[in-house]
């Protein structure tokens, strides 16, 4: 495999924090602005050289498989691996290390990366890194892993999920990382072992040349529903464009799918992305929102800053502030939805208020739904 660049993409996770959408669904194969959120991180790869990919899976794992497929779409071969257990983000690479015979790459499935791949490349080659971290400025660092690097872009510290007062940069991991054989040797057999936890702490104490280069494009970490929405309309703003639809108003950037029809007298502010067949009747206001295809809304409804997921049905006068409604979803006249998030195939009744609502499905429902 050496002359093939590989790429090791982690996508077992549970993604908690968004339940119920991940209920039934793998985290990278939550959308983000029409595609599946694991789609932006591989053709990123394959435009950057990286054309072998292995794709670490767990948690319903058949549905990745599924929608994924031999990676022909992509233009990338892609080989599976199976964790029963979950082993961190170093211990599902170790149990592929067979694989990686020259310099790899380990990207996460589960955020939202459409970045620079190749540049990331070149740059741990020519400063001759054992490993070099994607990193980017984000305003609240708290969860995520932050670094110091000296005026060589070496990094100097890295602390995981620091405290407000342990702050000392906003610069952080972007949970890209190219990597030298070598570092297999810092991770244990079949033992759960993380990257930021343990990995990258030992290469920094035996001070082995570890760097960090921002990258360049969009990266969103999907860990919560109001991110979701932020990343999908990134992309919006970057690949959407103005429109004018007859006695329609329409601001901003917007991207708008085959066969919908919009009536006269919506209004559609952008960013906004409308998916494939989509009906929205007179007097609605999309606003800041993503709809998915197949979805119907009725009359006089609002929808803003909210993502609604294939197949749903909004009903008279409704309004939808702040929520994502999953797949399937009936929502019934002159309901309001503020700040919540709706498992699929769920119904809410007419004149229903639900706020700061999470409605999970009941587990006795359609599991095998795709």
């Amino acid at each position: 495999m050496s002359d093939m660049k590989v790429a090791v993409i982690l996508a077992g996770g549970v993604g908690k924090r968004l339940r119920p959408l991940t209920e039934y669904r793998p985290k990278p194969l939550i959308p983000v602005a029409g595609r599946p959120c694991i789609d932006y991180v591989m053709r990123s790869l394959v435009k950057g050289g990286f054309d072998q990919h292995i794709i670490t899976t767990g948690y319903l794992s058949d549905r990745l498989i599924k929608r994924i497929g031999d990676g022909t779409q992509y233009g990338a071969t892609i080989v599976y691996s199976f964790e029963a257990e979950p082993a961190g983000t170093a211990g599902a690479v170790k149990k592929v290390g067979s694989f990686l015979d020259s310099t790899f790459l380990v990207a996460s499935g589960d955020v939202l990366a459409d970045v620079d791949i190749g540049a990331l490349y070149e740059y741990h080659k020519k400063k001759g890194a054992m490993a070099t971290m994607a990193l980017t400025k984000v305003s609240d660092p708290t969860t995520f892993g932050i670094v110091d690097l000296d005026k060589e872009n070496m990094i100097t510290r890295f602390l995981e999920k620091p405290s407000k007062k342990e702050i000392f940069s906003n610069l952080i991991n972007a949970g890209i990382y190219v990597l030298e054989p070598e570092v297999l040797d810092y991770i244990p057999e079949n033992q759960l072992f993380d990257f930021s936890k343990q990995v990258f702490p030992a290469l920094l104490e035996e001070k082995r040349p570890v760097y960090g280069k921002k990258i360049k494009g969009i990266w969103r970490d999907i860990g919560k529903p109001s991110d979701l929405l932020e990343a999908s309309l990134d992309i919006v703003e970057r690949e959407g464009q103005k429109i004018s639809i007859e006695k329609v108003k329409t601001k901003g950037k917007i991207i708008l799918g085959k066969n919908s029809a919009i009536e006269k007298g919506v209004k559609i502010i952008g960013p906004a992305y409308i998916g494939d067949d989509v009906y929205v009747s007179s007097g609605s206001v999309i606003d800041n929102a993503c709809i998915y295809n197949n979805v119907f809304i009725d009359r006089d409804v609002e929808v803003k800053d909210s993502i609604i997921l294939d197949g749903s049905k909004v009903g008279w006068q409704s309004v939808i502030k702040k929520s994502v409604i999953s797949r399937d979803c009936q929502i019934e006249e002159d309901v309001k939805i503020i700040n919540s998030i709706m498992g699929d195939n769920m119904s809410v009744k007419i004149h229903s208020r639900l706020e700061d609502a999470n409605l999970v499905p009941p587990t006795t429902s359609n599991n095998n739904k795709e």
